[in-house]
């Protein structure tokens, strides 16, 4: 079990070991709570649990702003 550093960072570490197959073999640990999968769907819901906690960060490049706010009267 590694150190946790990051959100980015367990997300790439789990979809490493989905992709060798390891991920239901380990655990995952953020501070002092520990995660163990015992299926894939738990590993899905987890894994979209962690891009909203990427996209919280600001760490995640697919965020985009598709609004502007501003005063009544103000060219855009």
């Amino acid at each position: 079990m590694a150190d946790f550093t990051s959100y980015s960072a367990l997300r790439t570490a789990i979809l490493n070991d989905l992709s060798n197959g390891s991920v239901l073999t380990k655990s995952y640990a953020i501070g002092d709570r520990s995660r163990t999968f015992h299926s894939l769907k738990e590993v899905r819901e987890f894994l979209e649990w962690l891009h909203m906690m990427i996209q919280a960060e600001g760490g995640d490049e697919t965020r985009r702003n598709y609004a502007t706010f501003g005063r009544p009267g103000d060219d855009p």
